[in-house]
């Protein structure tokens, strides 16, 4: 196991092996997460009454199973469809309790055995692909959406940030960008990037 802790607000300490070995080694601070605990009629009753916000619990990075990382989520984006899903409008449920935030991005804590570092490193800045873990995904990763302060999952699922996009850039970059490109550009004939606007 690979991880990272923070020193200060600059100092990064690298560490390899299980964390509990090790005494040196801060354990990392419980966060928070948003749940789904129950479907509503419509997204304005399942924010009101189907959402719970409550402490997440310590993610220990020695329990990682291979392939798997742990991501310090940054940034997460709440979309139309995350809505929909909250109140069982969306095409498929997940099953109940979930955490909502198909969208989200952050840097690695940890690495599992058997990921590759030139795939996926502590520090590494990354978005979650939704399609692979997360509320819109199928699977053991289903229930792990964005609104969260870690989230564990498949280190396949993680794509490097590009350039010096920030983490709330990376977060829109799969879902909203893309359905706003298609919208402006695919959608309209010929497209708007052939036309000019004087």
């Amino acid at each position: 196991i690979e991880s990272v802790a923070q020193n200060g607000p600059s100092e990064q300490v690298v560490w390899r092996g299980p964390m509990r070995k090790n005494p040196m080694i801060p354990a990392l601070p419980p966060g928070q997460r948003v749940l789904v605990t129950a479907y509503a009629g419509n997204p304005e009753e399942a924010v009101r009454d189907g959402l719970r916000l409550e402490p997440q619990p310590a993610v220990d990075p020695a329990n990682l199973q291979p392939g798997e990382a742990l991501l310090r989520i940054r940034s997460a984006s709440v979309t139309w469809v995350d809505l929909l899903m909250t109140s069982g409008q969306y095409q498929h449920m997940v099953p109940l309790p979930y955490t909502p935030g198909m969208e989200y991005a952050g840097e690695v804590l940890a690495i599992g055995p058997g990921v590759d570092p030139q795939r996926c490193a502590v520090g590494d800045r990354m978005l979650a692909d939704g399609a692979l873990a997360g509320p819109r995904s199928h699977g053991a990763y289903q229930r792990t959406g964005g609104l969260a302060t870690y989230a564990v999952l498949p280190a396949e699922a993680l794509i490097p940030i590009p350039g010096a996009l920030s983490f709330d850039e990376a977060t829109l970059l799969l879902q909203a960008y893309e359905t706003a490109y298609h919208c402006l550009v695919v959608r309209e004939n010929g497209g708007l990037a052939d036309r000019r606007f004087d």
